[in-house]
């Protein structure tokens, strides 16, 4: 009696216990196991076993549907699919079902269906535009425009600052170029800018001809200002703030110290030129804007290109 009430009380008070119980079951770790090592052919016989016209685990109907489908029986895979939908699914697992419904109906030549589908995985999420590069399920309609619209859509997901417009807004400078000291031909150093971390961020990667003051600086929106920032290391530190993208320039402010140890006001300013070129300008003023003193004043060529020529 006592032990019954036991189990009474646990399922009514504990559920997250009994379902972890069964999450853990053998006959689960079974069919995940069969799943996880593709052995697809008993997979979809285990998970079979488990699932029922009662069942309400959508990840158990969703790994039945694609065990299925791999092994070649396309209408149980689209049953098991429409189940789990059917079920409590949060948009990582409805993406994950709604994007191999596509497969499958791309594979079956249902192409409106397919489109569907993967625009339904996109709204709950779906990243994995590789996929649709590389899938042979998508061949017949990879070519399409609304296929070439819908991974641009899922690439944007993957990506978010690949469309951002002010995130963009730093693109001029990115790529491979020979700096000048500007209105000479001496060469100040050689710079690389990268796009990195999915297009939200831009990476300097600085060669100094003398072999002085190499280094690198990361410039991003900084989240809590809405502007550009750069954060410069490399004989030094130094953080240029307030970054931001007008009349064809960036220009960011600094606050830095002098060799008196005398606190400096600085603005550094990227022109994008006309010609292809950009000029860096960084100059500082030690009474408060009155009067300024250039640090440096460059223009970036790009590697290929010759000065002479602009």
């Amino acid at each position: 009696m006592f032990k019954a009430l036991t189990i009474f009380v646990l399922a009514i008070f504990t559920p997250g216990i009994i379902l972890t119980a069964i999450a853990q079951s053998p006959q689960v770790k079974t069919a995940d196991s069969l799943f996880l090592a593709g052995d697809y052919a008993h997979a979809r016989i285990a998970y079979k076993n488990l699932v029922n016209d009662t069942s309400k685990n959508a990840i158990w109907w969703n790994r039945m549907a694609f065990s299925y489908y791999n092994t070649g029986d396309y209408e149980t895979a689209l049953m098991g699919y429409h189940k789990a939908l059917t079920l409590k699914a949060g948009p990582p697992l409805k993406a994950s079902i709604y994007s191999r419904m596509a497969r499958l109906n791309a594979l079956q030549n249902k192409p409106e269906l397919a489109y569907a589908s993967i625009d339904s995985a996109r709204a709950n999420g779906y990243v994995q535009f590789t996929e649709l590069d590389n899938l042979k399920d998508f061949d017949r309609i990879r070519s399409t425009p609304r296929f070439k619209e819908l991974r641009t859509a899922v690439f944007n997901n993957a990506d978010p600052c690949m469309v951002n417009k002010q995130a963009r807004e730093f693109d001029f400078w990115v790529g491979e170029w020979k700096v000048y000291v500007t209105g000479t031909k001496i060469v100040a150093g050689h710079s690389v800018i990268q796009r990195i971390a999915g297009g939200c961020a831009i990476l300097e990667n600085w060669t100094s001809s003398n072999a002085a003051n190499n280094g690198k600086s990361i410039n991003f929106i900084d989240p809590v200002t809405g502007k550009w920032k750069q954060s410069w290391a490399g004989g030094g530190v130094q953080e240029f703030v307030n970054g931001e993208y007008k009349d064809g320039a960036m220009r960011f402010t600094f606050e830095t110290t002098g060799p008196q140890n005398q606190k400096l006001i600085g603005r550094f300013i990227f022109y994008n030129q006309s010609d292809g070129t950009v000029k860096q300008f960084n100059e500082t003023s030690a009474d408060n804007g009155k009067t300024w003193t250039t640090s440096y004043d460059f223009t970036y060529v790009r590697v290929g290109e010759s000065k002479d020529d602009l």
